[in-house]
């Protein structure tokens, strides 16, 4: 599959979304275009079939900044998540069994979009309600506060911060039973990026993964640029001193001067929480893949029994970010493993280097994603070997920060 592909057919099935749905086993939640949101709903296997022991229910949120936040609590049988249509379809949480994924912010509620400035701290009001397990940076731009040209771009951009204007949820039986969960998300403005997110997040019934297929179209009639990051963010039981990141690694440089710090030695192993202190360090990489392009990256925790393995398609990313937040427990210790369009530099950063990908009218940008928990040392092992199995040769370890 391409990367960017033209889109009529796509952009006819998007922006013709029916008003109802006709299959039994699917049911639209929220569109914008017939004024429909849903306040609360709920299924399981004993309405729609399929193997016992799945359900989902759509809440909203009441009280304090989550007030008239909506959510979809999902269980697939072996893995429990969270979707936010109201924060740009992510995903805030993940259990498996006993393994969590995600991490402690110091933000707790889900926050409405409405408390939120982007504008604020220089730019960085983006992280008043950073808090989730899947945050997507983008769609116009993602990475640090800079004026580029006469716009002045926020933090990581909007997307996270724009509710979704049409969500869907459908049960597939065949070829295996699984549940699809669907999202559109305009970041469009009058003068400015007109830019769609189309999301598909799916889980197959009794598997602890969650995949995502993400569309971005310029719905305008001229050229547009695009930066896309899944923001993607553990902390304990994943993360301590002693866990290690694992990926096929090609090539690796520290972001800006602060992360080359120690001169890259021990850069994908944790050393656990800092007292103050501390920065956090970045570090910005190229993976290898398979023959189609496929790859891998892992975290692996502490005691080597527990995990979490990324798979995602280096056409649509084909750059990978380490987030190292090793900040003492309350202040927010966390981990991000982030592929990218790009590396979380300011954008005239990433342009210079090619790393900004620009759509034409009407074309859409394909991306692929799946994560999984990994809940035994054989699951952990296996990971590793695979990851191993990609890897053509030791990485280049590059002292050279990638951005300023």
């Amino acid at each position: 599959m391409h990367r960017i592909l033209p889109a009529m057919a796509l952009m006819t099935c998007v922006l013709c979304v029916p008003a109802q749905a006709q299959d039994p086993h699917s049911k639209i939640l929220i569109d914008t275009a017939s004024n429909l949101a849903i306040a609360n709903w709920n299924v399981s296997a004993a309405e729609w079939g399929g193997k016992p022991g799945w359900n989902i229910a759509l809440r909203t949120l009441h009280g304090g900044r989550q007030e008239g936040v909506q959510v979809i609590e999902v269980d697939n049988g072996a893995m429990t998540f969270t979707i936010v249509p109201t924060r740009g379809f992510e995903v805030w949480k993940a259990q498996a069994g006993k393994l969590r994924l995600g991490w402690d912010a110091p933000v707790k509620e889900i926050i409405h979009p409405s408390y939120i400035r982007l504008a604020d701290n220089g730019g960085r009001g983006w992280v008043s309600g950073f808090g989730g397990l899947m945050v997507r940076g983008g769609l116009a731009s993602f990475g640090s506060p800079v004026q580029d040209g006469d716009q002045q771009l926020t933090l990581h951009g909007h997307v996270d911060y724009l509710p979704a204007s049409h969500v869907s949820v459908r049960y597939e039986a065949m070829p295996t039973p699984r549940l699809v969960f669907r999202g559109v998300v305009d970041d469009v403005q009058t003068f400015g990026q007109q830019l769609r997110l189309t999301s598909e997040i799916s889980c197959l019934i009794g598997k602890p993964e969650i995949a995502f297929d993400d569309a971005i179209t310029n719905l305008s009639d001229a050229a547009q640029e695009i930066e896309l990051l899944y923001h993607t963010n553990f902390g304990p039981p994943l993360l301590g001193a002693g866990a290690e990141f694992l990926a096929p690694v090609k090539q690796v440089a520290p972001m800006n001067p602060a992360s080359a710090v120690g001169d890259l030695k021990d850069w994908s192993h944790y050393s656990g929480p800092h007292a103050a202190p501390y920065a956090a360090k970045v570090f910005n990489m190229q993976l290898y893949g398979d023959a189609s392009g496929q790859t891998k990256a892992m975290l692996k925790s502490p005691d080597g029994a527990s995990g979490v393995l990324m798979r995602f398609d280096t056409h649509g990313l084909p750059y990978m970010s380490l987030w190292k937040n090793e900040i003492t427990p309350k202040a927010g210790y966390v981990t991000g493993l982030e592929p990218g369009t790009g590396f979380p530099n300011p954008r005239p950063v990433e342009r210079t280097a090619g790393r900004v990908p620009k759509l034409k009218g009407g074309e859409t940008y394909h991306v692929h994603l799946a994560i999984s928990a990994l809940t035994s040392r054989s699951e952990v092992a296996d990971a590793a070997r695979a990851i191993q199995a990609l890897a053509a040769s030791p990485p280049v370890l590059s002292r050279i920060p990638t951005g300023p």
